[in-house]
């Protein structure tokens, strides 16, 4: 038995330290546990707060294993990760801060973790084994269980898991270890899912995790949380003391027991024979399934220039996430030096139906591609600013930009958002912005713009009719059919060029079918002409989406005028960044609604349709656009709909690398 390495104080009481426990324990309990002895394996996640928190219960005397040091990875969880402890042996911390709350704690250090020969030092005239160890390292806790087991030690192992904790006990008289989990015989990723799902069959944690592609068995990883570090040393004390105090219910293997706050649940419940229950055996197997579907996680943000690039380069990086009208990147960056860099816009007329008014939506990327070249630039301590050259010629339209060294610039607190803004064009919650997001986004805005919100259930409904008009006949034109077939991807989750047909946010047979007729006019036009097919898309992509959101919105401007400058444009086209930034950061979701705008300027001015019909249909779209906003197509910048997402996007467009 090693003493600790502190000096008691001579002013340190332990009854007074840790009397206010008193009236939970007794007086003699109290001093019960003072004499107890517990061994934890792992100071890492959960270990180190296991042992602050018994060291605060009172316990005396501890043995504490873990080879490991901190790192930065290590501070959203683990009690002893600070600044001032990265790189520094876990062992020796936690057994300083336990000294710290008890400098009379009796403490033995294994600062090279359990092995073979050490695993009967450590367990020696231990009351309590608690397993702290990360959930990947298998095979020394097998053995720390069985060895547990035959000297008569009790043993707890509680799991953060989401941001509540699930936890098993195991004493000399219930299940055994082996006999629960039915590890013999079974892969080193078998045994991986055998413990998942002993530790928690219930799953309760489940539908709090957004992005699955974080779980990375064949990595050893997987996202954790400081609340279910927190939880899961509170639920560890609890049962700590009813087992060294020998009171209170206890439910120990084959019993399981799982606490979700995030969704309000509790299950505590026994399950004959543990993991060899056919029930269980069942949720084995589809958990199996489960892990092998979820693909090794891509990290479609990785940088597209080296390390050692040059600022400029990385500021690059950053901006080509700027958006554009089905993901068409229409810019090119030549670099001329390390500070200048001229943006050629690629603009072809009548190419592309959907680049209505003599290319805006060019004008307005292009006025996206400069906010977030700003933003990004004060990123790494650069301003930057730009002319436009030939602006009276559209098809030759280029930006020079200018960028400066400035130490003093702040970076911009919407830097952060840049790459994670997306489209999400699936069904929001229908819970109403509150008054400081309605703020935050207004003040995205310049002076000339305004936004006019449609909140109500008959608003939504009228904004949402509108997008059905304009779906029904966008999808019966062969011109937009062309687009379509260009823009839209069916092989993966990500396109780095247009979307993906997974981010269209239709069910996954629509999809199929989508795919079939995409690949011909002749289909598409039976399909959606004459087969219903685009009332049943409108249904997933106007009328589901439309009427479950917080608002649909329209900005503005102040002056309604069709006569507007290119230069105007670009402006608006900033804004529109800011804007939706400004909504990512507040954690809202955003879908652009350019459809209706569209169809309906070119009716107010003749645009030359290939068909009569169509012609008609956009003269509709253009009065119910006028009736419902009260103005003409040009005082319309950015039409949408606005809330907050129910779920990860998984699917959705990524850019170009800065090489091509």
């Amino acid at each position: 038995m090693t003493k600790s390495e502190h000096i008691p104080s001579a002013h340190f009481d332990y009854e007074i330290a840790f009397g206010r426990t008193l009236g939970w324990v007794s007086q003699t309990e109290l001093h019960i546990l003072r004499r107890k002895r517990v061994a934890i394996a792992g100071l890492g996640g959960v270990g180190g707060s296991h042992a602050l928190m018994l060291a605060r219960l009172g316990i005396g005397a501890f043995h504490l294993a873990d080879f490991d040091r901190f790192d930065l990875a290590n501070m959203n969880r683990q009690a002893g990760a600070f600044s001032s402890t990265i790189g520094a042996p876990k062992c020796a911390i936690i057994a300083n801060m336990v000294a710290d709350i008890n400098p009379e704690a009796q403490i033995t250090p294994f600062p090279k973790g359990i092995t073979d020969s050490s695993i009967d030092a450590f367990l020696d005239g231990v009351d309590l084994f608690v397993d702290g160890l990360d959930f990947f390292v298998l095979d020394i806790r097998r053995k720390l269980f069985a060895r547990a087991r035959e000297k008569g030690i009790p043993a707890i192992t509680v799991a953060p898991l989401g941001l509540g904790s699930a936890w098993l006990i195991f004493t000399p008289d219930s299940m055994s270890f082996e006999e629960y989990f039915r590890f013999d015989g079974a892969s080193t990723e078998q045994q991986y899912v055998r413990f998942m799902i002993g530790l928690a069959p219930a799953a309760l944690h489940r539908p709090a995790l957004v992005d699955p592609s974080r779980v990375d068995f064949s990595a050893k990883a997987g996202p954790s949380t400081p609340m279910a570090c927190g939880m899961a040393s509170a639920i560890l004390g609890a049962e700590a003391l009813k087992v060294l105090l020998k009171r209170g219910s206890l439910r120990p293997a084959p019993w399981f027991h799982q606490f979700d706050p995030h969704g309000l649940r509790f299950k505590s419940s026994r399950t004959q024979g543990g993991n060899a229950h056919p029930v269980r055996r069942i949720k084995i197997a589809l958990a199996q399934h489960w892990i092998k579907r979820i693909a090794p996680r891509e990290d479609i943000y990785a940088s597209s220039v080296a390390e050692d690039a040059p600022t400029l380069y990385k500021i690059l990086d950053l901006a080509r996430w700027a958006p554009s009208g089905d993901n068409e990147q229409p810019w090119r960056f030549d670099v001329l030096d390390d500070h200048h860099i001229r943006v050629h816009l690629h603009y072809e007329p009548g190419a592309n139906i959907y680049e209505y008014a003599n290319g805006r939506p060019i004008w307005l990327a292009a006025g996206g591609l400069l906010e977030t070249l700003r933003i990004a630039a004060s990123k790494f301590g650069f301003t930057c600013d730009w002319t436009i050259e030939n602006e009276n010629e559209p098809e030759h339209i280029r930006l020079f930009v200018t960028f400066k060294e400035n130490d003093t610039v702040p970076a911009s607190p919407l830097a952060p958002f840049i790459m994670s803004r997306t489209v999400d064009r699936r069904p929001y919650r229908r819970d109403r912005l509150d008054a400081q997001e309605k703020k935050c986004l207004e003040a995205a805005l310049s002076d000339t713009f305004y936004i006019e919100w449609f909140e109500s259930r008959k608003d939504r409904w009228a904004a949402t009719c509108l997008n059905m008009l304009a779906t029904r006949l966008r999808l019966t034109i062969e011109d937009c059919h062309k687009v379509h077939q260009k823009a839209i991807h069916f092989e993966n989750n990500h396109a780095a060029y247009g979307l993906p047909a997974k981010a269209v946010g239709l069910d996954p047979m629509t999809i199929a079918i989508m795919r079939w007729a995409n690949a011909k006019w002749s289909r598409s036009k039976i399909l959606n002409r004459f087969l219903g097919g685009a009332w049943a898309a409108s249904l997933q992509l106007d009328i589901l989406p439309g009427l479950n959101c917080a608002a649909h919105f329209f900005i503005r401007w102040r002056e309604d005028r069709p006569d507007r400058p290119v230069s105007d444009w670009i402006e608006a086209g900033r804004t529109l960044q800011r804007f939706w930034l400004t909504a990512e950061s507040l954690g809202l979701s955003l879908q652009p609604s350019f459809a209706p705008l569209i169809f309906g300027h070119g009716a107010a001015h003749q645009h030359r349709w290939s068909e009569r019909r169509t012609a008609e249909k956009a003269q509709a779209i253009g009065q119910t656009f006028e009736a419902l906003l009260g103005c003409s197509t040009d005082a319309v910048v950015f039409p949408g709909r606005i809330g907050r997402g129910r779920s990860l996007v998984q699917s959705r467009s990524v850019r170009q690398p800065l090489s091509a």
